[in-house]
């Protein structure tokens, strides 16, 4: 009898094990259907391991998974209606007055890529410090008489340069608020669409630039300060990239009699010695303290390390998934993420909050980073190592949701007219026109970061 009871109850038990091996995966399986969004699955996953030991819980779940499958999310777009109710923004408690003309004149049209030559060769942004001769003059001329010409447009102009960093503004202060909304506001910093809406919005200041020059072949060069190291003439590869060191502040940006200049920025930029320093942490990012502080008695080969480790953790380890790099997921409905801390993919987090206080002034802020020019080929490297970065593993994917590929923005175009674009537009710089000259990144893709940290 003992043994026939003993053998009921093992066959008891393994007929439950069985069940919540079921339930587990039914609910794993409903939840995967339900919801595209990481977030959501990391939650539901949780609530599933209720459901191996309660069949209520599973049923529960059921219905929410129905009750979400029913839910339609649906990506931020920006409209001649967002523009009319634009407010005072502000940013970290300080007050933004930048919003642009409330009403939009003339048509809004939709963005068309240009129409390439197959056998013209792309454009090429060149890394800064690689330029040289009469190359680096020439160029250094054109540069400077562009924002020349652009800040001597008047501001009703939205090509005109005040209305260019008024714009970034406007979208980086929650000046904007969600369609059909009270008080959801709207910025494209801090979640996935930081890296596709900086694309646009470089390439339609170089547009601009073309336009004023007459030049349609002028391209905003890339300050390619993540690499540390310079390969003499045997260790260069010979295939036209640039293996030289862009750690330090380009010269072209630092006259003071030019347009390209901006007095506002730290005695760091201005210290032609002075390499940059990446290893800054953005989550400590706090404007209530003021401009922080960098170490000034670190050696070059200290910099060096901090930097080439700070580039590998934050692209090939901690930044190893879509939503670790790209920044948190932000749809309609959803309320603007507050701090770098809560929602910034690892390359906004960290290198860039790192040069955008590095370079100090006007570049600290988000409302006036871009009244500093070198804001410009700054963006164009992020922009560059965005590209690297989906180079760099098969886990290292653009998000595919259409909540983030069919998000809608407003900027105007070389000839004043306002565009409407997608991110899906601008995915791809080939098919903008325009490609990046190759730069050495093996010195922090490569790092060991068990290395030691260098003396002093």
């Amino acid at each position: 009898m003992a043994n026939k009871l003993g053998n009921q109850s093992n066959v008891k038990a393994q007929g439950n094990s069985t069940g919540y091996w079921a339930r587990g995966i039914t609910c794993t399986l409903w939840l995967t259907m339900s919801s595209e969004s990481f977030g959501e699955q990391i939650l539901y996953q949780q609530l599933c391991t209720m459901a191996f030991r309660s069949p209520m819980v599973l049923l529960g779940l059921f219905l929410l998974c129905r009750m979400l499958s029913n839910v339609q999310s649906a990506p931020i777009k920006i409209t001649r209606e967002t523009f009319r109710e634009c407010r005072r923004g502000q940013w970290a408690g300080i007050p933004a007055d930048c919003c642009p003309p409330k009403t939009i004149d003339g048509p809004i049209i939709d963005f068309s890529p240009p129409k390439l030559n197959p056998s013209k060769p792309l454009r090429v942004r060149k890394a800064l410090q690689c330029l040289s001769g009469k190359e680096l003059r020439t160029y250094t001329k054109k540069l400077q008489k562009g924002y020349r010409l652009m800040r001597a447009l008047p501001d009703t102009d939205p090509r005109s340069y005040a209305r260019q960093y008024g714009i970034h503004c406007a979208y980086a202060t929650g000046s904007f608020i969600q369609d059909g909304s009270n008080n959801l506001t709207i910025d494209v910093h801090v979640g996935w669409y930081f890296h596709p809406w900086h694309r646009a919005y470089v390439y339609f200041h170089e547009k601009i630039l073309q336009k004023l020059l007459n030049d349609t072949e002028f391209s905003l060069h890339y300050w390619n300060y993540d690499n540390t190291n310079s390969l003499d003439k045997n260790e260069a590869l010979h295939d036209g990239g640039c293996y030289k060191s862009g750690l330090y502040f380009p010269p072209m940006y630092n006259d003071p009699t030019k347009a390209t200049f901006q007095w506002n920025r730290s005695e760091r930029a201005f210290d032609p010695k002075r390499p940059a320093d990446l290893a800054f942490d953005g989550t400590r990012y706090n404007i209530s303290l003021g401009p922080p502080s960098f170490p000034d008695n670190l050696t070059l080969a200290q910099i060096i390390w901090r930097n080439n480790e700070l580039m590998h953790r934050t692209f090939l380890t901690w930044g190893n998934s879509t939503i670790a790099f790209m920044g948190k997921e932000y749809r309609e409905g959803d309320p603007q993420a507050l701090g770098i801390a809560n929602g910034a993919g690892m390359q906004e987090k960290y290198s860039h909050t790192s040069m955008h206080c590095y370079v100090g002034g006007k570049m600290f802020e988000p409302k006036s980073a871009p009244e500093d020019p070198v804001f410009f080929p700054f963006h164009a490297n992020l922009e560059r190592l965005w590209d690297v970065w989906l180079s760099l593993g098969d886990d290292h994917r653009n998000p595919t949701s259409s909540d983030w590929l069919d998000g809608e923005f407003l900027l105007w175009d070389e000839n004043a007219v306002m565009n409407r674009f997608r991110v899906r537009d601008f995915l791809s710089a080939e098919a903008l026109g325009y490609t990046y000259q190759k730069a050495n990144v093996d010195s922090w893709v490569n790092f060991d970061t068990s290395s030691p940290y260098p003396e002093s």
